[in-house]
């Protein structure tokens, strides 16, 4: 996971994307902090919450090129809609 934190003077970012991520679709997430205090705080709670994140979403990513290269998932899905709903006629 790649976080940044960005202070109210900044206009700008340089993101730094690891290695694997090159060529890949990325989302970027922006949260805003309403804080007099610049630095963020974290509880024992938010700790376990993000861990669990991190923890999916690397499950998550065990999946990736799991797909032929030439997996027509609209075909699929077609074909899935049609055996599906076939029946119903």
């Amino acid at each position: 996971m790649v976080r940044a934190i960005i202070k109210p003077e900044s206009s700008s970012i340089n993101l730094s994307i690891p290695q694997e991520y090159i060529g890949e679709e990325v989302e970027i997430l922006v949260f805003t902090v309403n804080s007099a205090d610049s630095s963020l705080k974290y509880s024992d709670e938010d700790e376990k919450i993000n861990s669990k994140r991190q923890e999916g979403f690397n499950n998550f990513m065990k999946y990736k090129g799991t797909l032929p290269s030439d997996f027509d998932y609209e075909k699929e899905l077609k074909n899935y809609r049609d055996e599906r709903y076939d029946n119903f006629n």
